[in-house]
């Protein structure tokens, strides 16, 4: 096996995961765009352990291996086509689309934006070949 390979997956994976998955809490819980969730102590615990679980994902991904800047660009938009896709999909079966739907797809748009940045801003190696290996 690619050990390589197989830390950069990792890497990349923990890294999307770690900051859709944390976007998406933060929007919720801040009340910002929706009335913000009654949460119970016990409830309140589990929610601490996730965030820290989380967190925990994003700097084991940052540290496994470093990502290049083709890798954080995928990881960025990896993470905003979750952010778009979820709530906008919540939507569409529901019907209801609610402020905390523009709120989370916001989010998506800003990584999205974010994922851009990086591949305007990376430099090339000079050949068409890392062209071809993005997609």
């Amino acid at each position: 096996m690619n050990r390589t390979a197989i830390r950069s997956a990792s890497s990349f994976f923990l890294v999307t995961f770690s900051t859709a998955f944390l976007f998406t809490l933060g929007a919720r819980l801040t009340g910002w765009f929706t009335r913000a969730p009654e949460v119970s102590p016990s409830q309140m615990q589990t929610l601490g352990v996730a965030i820290m679980i989380a967190v925990v994902c994003l700097a084991v991904g940052a540290g496994i291996r470093r990502l290049s800047a083709g890798e954080l660009q995928s990881a960025l938009l990896g993470a905003s086509a979750v952010l778009l896709s979820t709530p906008l999909a919540i939507a569409v079966l529901t019907g209801n689309w609610e402020i905390s739907t523009a709120a989370v797809s916001g989010m998506g748009v800003l990584t999205l934006a974010l994922g851009w940045l990086v591949a305007l801003t990376r430099r090339r190696a000079g050949s068409h070949d890392e062209d071809h290996a993005d997609g």
